[in-house]
């Protein structure tokens, strides 16, 4: 990145040179912005997540050299401030919003999970459990809906002379990529530019169920068992059902704990933005 080369630690005998602060940034967003892909796999969205929580570390670390808190502190555009805090405040949002999101999935999840093992037990419907699910689906299908409005809104800063803005700019894209493809994995679609796009292909009922991801497999399957429910469902679709769920519910908590660190580095990140900002 052309930016890094304007992070310099001055010495009166050496040759000025990037800061290893500034180096390691660099290297992280080139790493997070080659390895991105439309896929909405839940292991490619964890290790993404991960990869941004090691990123804003760094970004403490760049924030708290006094070279760049000045240069921060000094900002005259008052408009600017606003976008990076603004920016920091609504990723903090969609992160909060795609936890809760990721909560209300699972809690009705696990509903269905007891219905069926009621059912063993001689009850033989799931299907009130079924619908309360996909209305929860359907919410958390809104919910994302507006969070990818609100990532467009979070990257909307503009370029910058000053450097240390710039790479907040470049820190908040990439981060906003990220939940970009996170947003799509809850709502079980794929990703398609800044909307999410949602393809069920349900075939003939004996047949396979084409998704993209867990979540849509899982909503495909009990939208099918509800279609079905006078002609009956069997043991094989019972135990298929209950392997899509055991699955999803695994994915769901590798994700949620990607985001439940993510989440302390970004409320780290604009305490610090908030103080300096302050000065």
């Amino acid at each position: 990145m052309a930016s890094s080369a304007i992070y310099h630690a001055r010495s009166i005998s050496l040759p000025s040179r990037p800061h290893p602060v500034a180096e390691q940034l660099d290297e992280q967003l080139s790493r997070l912005r080659s390895s991105q892909s439309t896929s909405t796999s839940s292991s490619s969205v964890s290790n993404a997540l991960n990869g941004l929580k090691d990123l804003y570390s760094s970004v403490d670390e760049f924030l708290q050299l006094p070279l760049n808190q000045q240069n921060l502190s000094q900002t005259q555009s008052t408009t600017l401030v606003d976008h990076v805090l603004d920016g920091s405040l609504r990723l903090l949002d969609i992160c909060s919003a795609s936890r809760d999101a990721l909560q209300l999935s699972r809690e009705r999840l696990q509903d269905v999970q007891s219905a069926l093992r009621r059912r063993c037990s001689g009850e033989l419907s799931i299907t009130s459990e079924a619908i309360e699910y996909l209305n929860a689906r359907r919410s958390v299908k809104k919910a994302m809906k507006k969070c990818l409005k609100n990532l467009k809104l979070a990257n909307e800063i503009k370029d910058e002379a000053n450097v240390s803005v710039t790479l907040l700019k470049d820190v908040q894209a990439v981060t906003a990529d990220t939940f970009q493809s996170l947003v799509s994995y809850i709502s079980g679609s794929r990703k398609s530019g800044w909307s999410v796009v949602a393809k069920l292909i349900t075939k003939n009922n004996n047949k396979e169920v084409a998704t993209s991801s867990e979540f849509e497999a899982v909503d495909a399957t009990l939208n099918s068992f509800i279609c079905q429910k006078k002609s009956g469902i069997t043991s094989s679709q019972i135990e298929n059902l209950r392997s899509q769920m055991l699955k999803l519910e695994t994915e769901i908590q590798d994700v949620d704990e990607a985001l439940e660190c993510l989440f302390r580095n970004l409320i780290k990140t604009r305490a610090t933005l908030l103080n300096i900002f302050s000065y």
